[in-house]
């Protein structure tokens, strides 16, 4: 387990990391932990501490003993993983508090989020979340990006199967992205009620900009959604209407190949037939059967047969 101690004490001053824990400072935790050695150390609660040890604990809100404890995920791996981790947020006293068990998180990476001193946690935790949500969007950015080439190499008939198996793990990255963030959405909902004064005005107004922010992240998220089914669906159209040409165009082959074999295993029977000896009955038959090809032909194609 790592320990950072952060803090920024004025407004013209950068969020920097400290030798020792002080009054209003930012810790955090980050790697695997001990929640019973944790929660002695911080005043927490262990049973809520142990919840960010689970990979797949949902966004929440609890309050106990004082301390309010709030629940997120937070990206990380390759773009397309789809890989979200727990990350717990607890508001205690005057200490900002953040523990990432599976993802490694430094603070300093919220520093240009940050228009707060660590001195009010409520302004920090509005600048985290920005920051959370930020990581959201670039990954919801460079997936739409990836959507828009395999549309683009639709239109000049160049995707792949790979292609659409990569479509599959882009939505389900997606969908993986969409459920946390609508879980943090109403987390930052139940939180605006403010029932225990934890936030000022202005803070309020910072968690409302966020739940804004999240709310067009999930637009951008339902419109690469909609963009990977039309692809999918126009590829299917597509191809489906090849193999109906191919199809027609191998029937018609069929039909008109089969005009002169009727006429060619007539005579090939070894029986009397009419015109046997005559030297012009090859001829004539090859040019007849030619002929009544081109008559199938145009008749075909006046009836739009094919």
């Amino acid at each position: 387990m790592m320990v950072g101690y952060f803090e920024r004490r004025s407004l013209t001053e950068k969020l920097t990391q400290a030798q020792r824990m002080h009054k209003n400072g930012w810790i955090n935790l980050t790697g695997s932990l001990d929640a019973t050695r944790v929660s002695k150390a911080l005043s927490l609660s262990a049973n809520i501490v142990r919840d960010v040890l689970d990979i797949h604990e949902l966004p929440r809100a609890e309050f106990s003993d004082g301390v309010e404890y709030i629940f997120t995920r937070i990206p990380f791996g390759q773009t397309d993983s789809g890989k979200t981790a727990p990350f717990l947020i607890a508001i205690s006293g005057g200490h900002y508090i953040t523990i990432s068990p599976h993802v490694k998180f430094s603070p300093l990476e919220v520093s240009d989020y940050l228009f707060s001193t660590t001195e009010r946690p409520a302004g920090v935790f509005a600048a985290n979340l920005a920051y959370i949500i930020s990581q959201y969007e670039q990954r919801v950015h460079l997936l739409t990006e990836q959507i828009s080439d395999a549309r683009r190499r639709l239109s000049r008939h160049e995707v792949e199967n790979s292609d659409f198996i990569k479509f599959v793990a882009i939505e389900d990255t997606l969908n993986e992205y969409r459920s946390s963030l609508e879980g943090m959405s109403r987390v930052i909902t139940q939180l605006m009620e403010n029932r225990r004064h934890l936030f000022k005005t202005r803070d309020l107004e910072a968690l409302e900009d966020v739940d804004l922010h999240i709310r067009q992240v999930l637009v951008a998220i339902s419109s690469s959604t909609h963009t990977i089914s039309s692809i999918q669906n126009a590829y299917s159209t597509v191809a489906n209407n090849t193999l109906n040409q191919r199809m027609k165009a191998l029937t018609a082959i069929t039909i008109l190949l089969a005009i002169p074999n009727v006429f060619y295993g007539m005579y090939g029977m070894n029986i009397a037939l009419p015109f046997q000896g005559e030297p012009w009955a090859y001829p004539v038959i090859t040019s007849f059967t030619v002929l009544l090809i081109l008559l199938v032909m145009f008749v075909a194609k006046r009836l739009r047969l094919f």
